[in-house]
């Protein structure tokens, strides 16, 4: 089971695609690749108005996510599980900075960031860090504003080569998906794993709709509904179908919990809201997904 959200990294030959970790649940907001481009790669601080840096061409693609964090959450929380998972897979950092040490404005206003509300700097608090990796290069950025935190990714192979950058969102942890549902009005149904093109669910315990039960006791006027997705594999009115009897396939057990029917109705969108791109195995699985979305709550 994924435990946070993926940003797949497909790498430069002959370096192998690569997994990394975001650490909290995130959308992507931004997705482009070019062929043949070029991209500055700081190496340095502000200072004078004047950042020093290295211009890199190759393949270049740019992608940016927004993650929901608890509020307060501080940018090397954002950061640091990321820059140690690059390290442990043979990414070298280069240069790294923080808000002020960065150079403050000079430095931000110096990158090229995506557009709000793609990506989103708070100059009170933003980290930038530059990796090698062989011919490769990967420039990130992160900044938190209150319950939301952004990070731009920005991935340079030589030519020829085609790198792609795509995100899934993590699965809401199963014991924090009442906690999800107050927050955000919505949880990813993790444990609930599907087959591409069927609804069953094996025998088994699943923590997310114990969790998911839980929290409906404890809030009796609460009501949900349970939204079945697919991956793109197949065409669109069989992949709804499939999805609803997924969506269908959760109710039955959380009904069986003891939650009353009239709680819970059930959707089925197929493959019209993804989390991740379908070109990727990684990507299809966490499609195929149950989501729980707060239809009413009491004031």
């Amino acid at each position: 089971m994924r435990a946070a959200a993926m940003l797949l990294l497909a790498a430069a030959l002959p370096a192998a695609a690569q997994d990394l970790a975001l650490p909290f649940p995130a959308t992507e907001t931004l997705s482009t690749s070019q062929p043949l481009a070029s991209h500055r790669i700081a190496t340095g601080p502000a200072r004078d108005g004047a950042v020093p840096f290295e211009t890199v061409e190759g393949a270049v693609a740019r992608r940016a996510v927004e993650m929901r964090v608890p509020e307060g959450t501080g940018s090397l929380a954002v950061l640091a599980p990321v820059r140690d998972a690059l390290v442990a897979e043979g990414w070298e950092p280069r240069f790294a900075c923080e808000t002020r040490g960065c150079g403050g404005w000079d430095f931000r206003f110096w990158l090229d960031v995506a557009e709000a509300p793609a990506m989103f700097v708070n100059l009170a608090d933003f980290r930038y860090l530059a990796l090698a990796r062989g011919p490769e290069r990967l420039a990130l950025l992160v900044s938190p504003s209150g319950a939301r935190a952004y990070l731009q990714a920005v991935h340079v192979a030589p030519e020829g080569t085609e790198p792609a950058l795509a995100v899934a969102a993590a699965p809401t942890p199963p014991g924090a998906v009442g906690a999800a549902l107050a927050a955000t009005g919505r949880a990813v149904l993790g444990d609930l794993v599907f087959a591409t093109g069927s609804a069953a669910l094996p025998e088994a315990e699943y923590a997310s709709l114990d969790a998911l039960a839980a929290y409906l006791r404890e809030v009796p006027d609460a009501r949900v509904a349970l939204v079945g997705h697919t991956d793109a594999e197949g065409g669109a009115a069989g992949n709804i179908a499939i999805s609803r009897a997924r969506a269908e396939a959760a109710r039955r057990r959380l009904v069986a919990l003891g939650v009353a029917p009239s709680r819970v109705e059930t959707h089925g969108v197929g493959y019209f809201a993804p989390l991740a791109r379908n070109d990727t195995a990684r990507g299809r699985e966490a499609n195929r997904r149950v989501e729980a979305v707060l239809v009413s709550v009491p004031e």
